[in-house]
This record gives C-alpha cells, sequence and structure tokens, in this order.
C-alpha cells in the first residue's frame, strides 16, 4: 500500500479469498464474468462491520435481484432476493443494520402501469433471505422508480421512491420533464406502513425526468428520525433542492435548501446532482451543484454544501445558508457525509481530478486531490467520514485501457493508504458505489466489464480500531492492586484485544473486556505512564492517550532532632506523594496537641525526658506513627 504523498495509480488484478484484510483489501469478484449480469443496485454497511451489496442477473433472460451479505469480514455467497417472482425486478437498493440484517427494496413488473415496490429480509443471524414482502401494490409503471434506502443500527428505516404517472411524451408536460407522485414508507423493523399521500413540496408541479442523480433521498438517524431532501421547481419554475424532517410518520414542512439569490442577485440556474447524509441525532448535510443561466449570478456551475443542526437545537427546523464548496473546472456531482458534530466531507470531480473538501459550520477547507493526473475518466469520488476524522473514498480510474477503482483511506492519526483494485478479469468500471461504517471502513461495489465479461466486485477498507482513554486513579494511591478503566476502542469488523502497558512494559495482553486491575508487581513507587493498545483481527493497533499513574506505598518521614539545650525540632517529609499537613499530629510529654504543620519547632521550659507522639499520613493514605524521646538540659 502506498500513501497519499507519492500517489501511483497501479492496477491490481488479485482477488481477495476469505476474510478482509486490515486496510484495503484486494477486490473481491462476487458473481462474474456473464452476460447475464445487468447492473450494481447499491452497497451498505452498519456501523458493526456488516453490510452488503445487491445487484441485478438475468435468470432464463429474465431480470433479478441478487444480494451478497459481509458478515464476520468475509463476503458470503450470492442469492437470488425475489423468489417467486417470474416478472422483471428492477431498481434494487439495500440498507444494513447492526448484527448483519439486510433489507433489499426493488420494483417488480406486475401489469400495464400497476407495477409493484417489495422488500426482503435478512434477519439477525439468519443465513437467507425472508420471502418478499409488498411495500406499495401499485407503483404505475415501474420507469423511473430510484428508490432510497435507509437503516440505522436498530433495524428502523425509510424508502423514498417515485411514481411516474405521465411524461411530456403522452401528457402536456414541457420537454424533459414528468409528472411524479413522491412517496415514503416506515419500515419498523418488521413492518411497512406508507404516508398514504405524497411529500413533494407542490405535487401539482410537474419535475425533471427522474434519474438517479434528481431523484429523492432519504437518511435516517441514530432516534430513527430522518430528512428528506428533493429536486423540484420552485414558484418560477427553476428547479430547487428542498427538504423535510421526518419523524416517524410526520413530514416536516417542505423547506427549500439551495438558493434563489446569491450576493443579492438571482440564481435562475437548476440546483442539481444533490447528496444528502446525517448523523448523530439529526446532524445533516446536503451537497448539490449549483447551475449558471442567462442573467444569473453565476456564469459558471459550482459545488455547494449545506448543514442543519441536531434535532433537539434551536435551529434545527431548517439547513443553514448553503456555502460554496467549489467553483473551479467543470465540477461533478458532489457526493457529501457528516459527522455527529457538523464536520463534514465532499467529494467531487474537477474535469478529470479527484478532490475532496473539508469543512464544519464555520470553515470550508482548501480542495484536497486524491488522484495522480493519469485517469482518462471523470472520477466522481463518493466519501464517508469519521467523527475521529478518518475518511474513506472510492472513484473509478482507466490508464491506458485498463481500468479500476480507487480507493483511499485516510486513518484517524492521519496515516493515509491508497489502493486500486480490480474484478478477477479487469476492463471497463462503472457504477462505482461506496458505504461507510461510519468509523473509517467501508464496502466499496463495482460492476466492471462488459458483455460476457461483466462481473460484481466488491472491496473492504477495514480501519484500526477508534481513538479511545484510559482512566487511571486522579489521585495518588497506596494499594497493592489498582483499578484500570478505559473506553471501547470502537470497531467495525471483527474483535478487538487490549494490551496494558506501564512505561512501555507489557504488564497485561489478550484481554477483551475494558477493566483491569493492576498488581503490585505491575507497578513502582513514583509517577508512571500507562497506555492500553487496541488490536484488531488484521493485526492494527491503536494506542490510547497515555494516562499517569501515581503510586506511593511508603509513609511519611519523621525526624526529630534537639536544637540547643531545651529546643525540640519535628520535620514531617515524603518525597513522592507528599505530606498531607492537615493531618500531621504532635504531642510532648502531656503538654499541648499541635497538628497542621510540616515542621514543628518549639522550646521547652524546663529540662527533663520528654516522650514525642507522631502521627502523620502522606497523600496517598500512608501513615507513619512515630514515638520519639529527647532529653533536653
Amino acid at each position: 500500500m502506498r500513501r497519499l504523498a507519492s500517489l501511483v495509480v497501479t492496477l491490481a488484478l488479485l482477488v481477495a479469498a476469505g476474510p478482509a484484510h486490515a486496510g484495503v483489501a484486494p477486490a473481491t469478484t462476487l458473481d462474474g464474468p456473464s452476460a447475464d449480469i445487468l447492473g450494481l443496485g447499491g452497497v451498505a454497511m452498519s456501523e458493526d462491520g456488516t453490510g452488503g451489496i445487491v445487484y441485478r442477473r438475468r435468470v432464463d433472460g429474465v431480470p433479478h435481484v441478487f444480494a451478497a451479505q459481509f458478515t464476520r469480514g468475509a463476503w458470503q455467497p450470492p442469492q437470488r432476493i425475489d423468489g417467486g417472482q417470474r416478472f422483471e425486478s428492477s431498481f434494487p437498493v439495500i440498507g444494513a443494520a447492526d448484527g448483519g440484517v439486510l433489507v433489499v427494496v426493488w420494483a417488480q413488473e406486475f401489469g400495464t402501469n400497476s407495477d409493484r415496490l417489495y422488500s426482503a429480509v435478512l434477519g439477525r443471524g439468519a443465513r437467507r433471505f425472508q420471502a418478499p414482502t409488498l411495500i406499495d401494490a401499485n407503483i404505475g409503471e415501474a420507469i423511473g422508480t430510484y428508490p432510497s434506502l435507509v437503516l440505522n443500527r436498530g433495524g428502523a428505516g425509510y424508502v423514498a421512491y417515485n411514481i411516474v404517472t405521465s411524461t411530456a411524451t403522452n401528457a402536456a408536460l414541457p420537454p424533459g420533464y414528468a409528472a411524479v407522485e413522491r412517496r415514503l414508507a416506515r419500515f419498523s423493523g418488521q413492518y411497512w406502513s406508507g404516508l398514504g399521500f405524497s411529500f413533494a413540496r407542490n405535487s401539482g408541479v410537474p419535475v425533471r425526468l427522474p434519474t438517479a442523480g434528481n431523484s429523492p433521498k432519504v437518511v435516517i438517524d441514530t432516534a430513527g428520525n430522518g430528512i428528506l431532501a428533493f429536486q423540484e421547481p420552485d414558484d418560477d419554475f427553476v428547479d430547487r433542492i428542498y427538504s423535510r424532517r421526518v419523524f416517524g410518520s410526520t413530514l416536516g414542512v417542505a423547506r427549500q435548501v439551495s438558493p434563489s439569490t446569491l450576493s443579492d442577485k438571482p440564481l435562475r440556474g437548476a440546483a442539481d446532482a444533490f447528496s444528502l447524509d446525517t448523523a448523530g441525532f439529526g446532524q445533516g448535510a446536503i451537497a448539490f451543484r449549483q447551475q449558471p443561466a442567462e442573467g444569473s449570478a453565476l456564469a459558471a456551475p459550482v459545488d455547494m454544501v449545506a448543514l442543519i443542526s441536531e434535532t433537539f437545537a434551536e435551529d434545527a427546523a431548517k439547513f443553514g445558508a448553503p456555502r460554496t464548496v467549489f467553483a473551479g473546472d467543470a465540477p461533478g456531482p458532489p457526493t457529501v457525509a457528516v459527522t455527529a458534530d457538523g464536520a463534514f466531507l465532499t467529494g467531487l470531480s474537477s474535469a478529470k481530478a479527484a478532490l475532496t473538501i473539508g469543512g464544519d459550520d464555520q470553515t470550508v477547507d482548501a480542495p484536497k486531490r486524491l488522484d495522480a493526473g493519469m485517469s482518462d475518466v471523470a472520477p466522481d469520488p463518493s466519501v464517508d467520514l469519521a467523527p475521529s476524522g478518518a475518511a474513506v473514498s472510492a472513484f473509478g480510474v482507466s490508464v491506458d485501457r485498463r481500468a479500476g477503482v480507487q480507493v483511499n483511506e485516510l486513518r484517524a492519526d492521519g496515516v493515509p493508504e491508497q489502493r486500486t483494485v480490480s474484478a478477477t478479469r479487469g476492463g471497463q468500471v462503472g457504477g462505482v458505489m461506496l458505504a461507510g461504517s461510519g468509523l473509517g471502513d467501508a464496502l466499496v461495489g463495482f460492476v466492471q466489464g462488459t458483455g460476457s465479461g461483466s462481473q460484481i466486485a466488491a472491496a473492504v477498507v477495514d480501519a484500526p480500531p477508534d481513538v479511545f482513554q484510559v482512566q487511571t486513579p486522579i489521585d495518588w494511591v497506596s494499594k497493592a492492586r489498582i483499578p484500570l478503566r478505559w473506553d471501547p476502542s470502537t470497531h467495525a469488523i471483527g474483535g478487538v484485544s487490549y494490551t496494558i502497558t506501564v512505561d512501555d512494559q507489557t504488564v497485561a495482553e489478550d484481554l477483551t473486556g475494558t477493566t483491569y486491575t493492576l498488581s503490585g508487581d505491575d507497578t513502582e513507587p513514583g509517577r508512571q505512564t500507562v497506555a492500553v493498545i487496541a488490536r484488531d483481527s488484521g493485526g492494527q493497533e491503536t494506542t490510547s492517550d497515555p494516562a499517569e499513574l501515581k503510586v506511593d506505598r511508603t509513609p511519611p518521614k519523621v525526624t526529630v532532632s534537639r536544637t540547643g539545650s531545651r529546643g525540640i525540632d519535628v520535620r514531617l517529609a515524603d518525597k513522592q506523594s507528599g505530606v498531607q499537613v492537615s493531618s500531621a499530629r504532635l504531642r510532648i510529654g502531656a503538654g499541648k496537641l499541635l497538628s497542621g504543620r510540616r515542621h514543628f519547632k518549639l522550646r521547652l521550659t524546663r529540662a527533663g525526658r520528654y516522650r514525642a507522639r507522631i502521627r502523620v499520613s502522606d497523600n496517598a493514605g500512608n501513615t507513619a506513627r512515630a514515638v520519639r524521646w529527647v532529653r533536653t538540659r
């Protein structure tokens, strides 16, 4: 693997067999080569590292839906999803939840203007998908359905889709437009329920003929609430991007996201090619391309990003003002990823250059180039971003008629890795799709080859364990057994084990829990550095931030001496944790009890033999009790 600083586009023609490896693994060819493979539907990944891929393949000349599950770090054999359905299936999409749960949605031919929308579920621990379940009994003619499907970790989900009721060829509509109903259905984890009405801003206005780029998109947050984004003409019949919050089966108000003006000048060009993401409890981001038009504020297209706060924030009702993230040469359709704290990452192409641009609600970073400038095709990178700063991107490349998919991983510690992957037989690449865990891991699916050489392939990005903290006692300790705790190091693919070091010396390893008790043999007196190393099944390691451990098992030192003929000098000292001054007690003979000093200096009025009784503790709790006899003259 090579670092991004020295990118060289190479085409790997190796195929992974078995479990995924750390970092960017070689691609696995899941199906083909075969002329029956028709195209990729989508990929999905949950935060626990499980996921899947869905695609279409002809069976006895009829297109049907197939899916392969990714679980336990390896791809499982593809299986047909639309079993028992005799007619053509189209528009397959996939969603993933924790525990290996997969949901696939597709359209099935049923009759003239009466096609249907179905789903099938692969449950937790199951090996086979359940039988198809009906979502919508009539979606018209499935010529522009383009469903958008999402699940959260718990298995709740949404699907948004189009129903084309008429086009310009059979109705009095503007060229390139159609009458389309936008519908949304909610998945409880077991059952589907539709809203029963269109979520469009104005259901009576025609919209652009549906494509993958302009069809509605939906995302879901941790709590099961969603955000919808869709393109629709405004009252002046200029295409804008709109959004709605979704709370269960309740829709929020449709609000315009893309601007109508820029620097007080009108924007008469369309907003198109939009991407949507959410994280946490409703933090969201939309990226879109704003086109120019005659008499508009823009003379060339730009890519823009808008953010929305989590649902409980005061400004959570609508997206903030969009900001231009790229205004360079020929910006391509942007993709966007967002974290719960509002950091975003946008992937886009500029002519044949692949770029990413990061930022937050205050700043937009400078573009960073991902490719080496050798590809013959526009890359159009897809991206995913983790709260730790780890990121993944993927895009197709072609050099001298040899093609592959370049996958870039940026680890949380800032170390980049890059690999160009390819299916077994190579060939032209199409339909690159990326789905991330939100922790720096990702599944990348693509179609490679044409005709009888068509293949479905996928690559896996296995990120190191996430950054984490270890907690040691704040104060000095004297006990022989010292408890340690650390945060789980979040990790998607495979398990994590832990090693504990004290001053770089290993004291325990192969731990699977997040607690450990140090013994007296594990530590030395004084200040020491404790660190925990998380190691995943691929051998990747992440070390916690170091924590200080302060050990003192020696009581304070008491020194009693005579000064002059009748003076007594008592000194209390502790070289490690220090004397706890408030604990100091001194009594000379039957005299008054003295306290609260490190240094007692007395002069007695009569000569004689006196007993000095001293008690003192240090800041670790070690206590010294001393009796000294002092004779004065």
